[in-house]
């Protein structure tokens, strides 16, 4: 999660730069950039926060503890200030196109705005090298997004300073908007998944399906229900059967050599329920299973 933090940190330098930028231009690319700028610093910021309260051990009143906090303010930056945002510089956008009010810039505007632009691609190869250690966490995914999205409205918002012209810098606007309104609904998507009740990703469960099926002592698994709890940290529930011989000892010896296994062979599934049954028809109900797992995302 150090990009997270790393993130909020460029966002505040970057929005500094933009601001000058602003003071010193007559543009509304620059001006939607800015708040686009703006809008990536609130909700970098509410991200951290949320990182904050995601640390906090668990209790009686939340037992998988708050590992969804971050997810739930990443959310509200992404749906509620994209949103507001994306109106705002359509608007302007499509105003400059209508009234191709002139555009001016200044050494300093394009200078701030240029060394905006090297920052975010700076971090940008650092969310990206985040994103690789931690693919299946939306919160990486979102920082990367939300680099990528800067790195392109900052380029575009650059060519408008440089060109000078009316209607590159309304289509400049109109690009940054465009940016918001993708980023925001693609991140929002993402952070409702999680908060909805996700399961683990495909790999995840499959693994922790065949690491039951390996167990001589088990003959067949007839459902398996996931859940996303936080980062790199999963809930899994097993139905198996096992023999009508096997006594309530040995039901108790397998449930925990099967929760061990599925531990070490899966670090990131903190949490194994396993209930057993007595064999039912039809049989080998692991194959569909496992045809269904193959439709989970990763």
């Amino acid at each position: 999660m150090r990009a997270v933090h790393a993130s909020f940190t460029l966002n505040l330098v970057s929005l500094m730069l933009k601001l000058t930028s602003v003071l010193n231009a007559t543009s509304v690319a620059v001006n939607a950039e800015f708040l686009h700028s703006l809008g990536d610093t609130i909700g970098s910021g509410l991200l951290v926060f949320g990182l904050s309260i995601s640390k906090r051990s668990p209790s009686v009143r939340y037992p998988f503890g708050f590992g969804r906090a971050i997810y739930v303010f990443g959310l509200i930056a992404s749906a509620i200030l994209g949103g507001f945002l994306f109106a705002i510089t359509s608007i302007s956008g499509i105003q400059q196109l209508i009234f191709m009010n002139d555009v001016s810039s200044s050494t300093l505007s394009v200078a701030s705005l240029t060394t905006a632009l090297m920052l975010d691609l700076a971090v940008l190869s650092w969310s990206l090298i985040e994103f690789r250690k931690m693919p299946r966490d939306p919160a990486s995914r979102g920082t990367l997004v939300e680099n990528l999205s800067d790195a392109v409205g900052e380029f575009a918002a650059l060519i408008s300073l440089v060109t000078n012209s009316p209607w590159i810098d309304g289509i400049g606007a109109l690009i940054v908007s465009a940016i918001l309104l993708a980023s925001s609904a693609l991140l929002s998507y993402r952070y409702f998944e999680v908060l909805v009740g996700k399961s683990a990703p495909k790999n995840v469960v499959g693994r922790a399906v065949k690491i039951v099926l390996s167990d001589p002592r088990v003959i067949d698994v007839n459902d398996v229900k996931s859940l996303f709890i936080g980062p790199d940290e999963y809930l899994i529930v097993l139905q198996i059967e096992v023999p009508e011989t096997t006594s309530v000892e040995e039901i108790d010896t397998i449930r925990k050599e099967l929760s061990e296994r599925i531990r070490e062979g899966l670090p990131e599934v903190k949490h194994v329920i396993i209930e057993f049954q007595r064999p039912t028809s039809p049989p080998m109900s692991f194959k569909k299973i496992l045809k269904e797992v193959i439709t989970l995302g990763d």
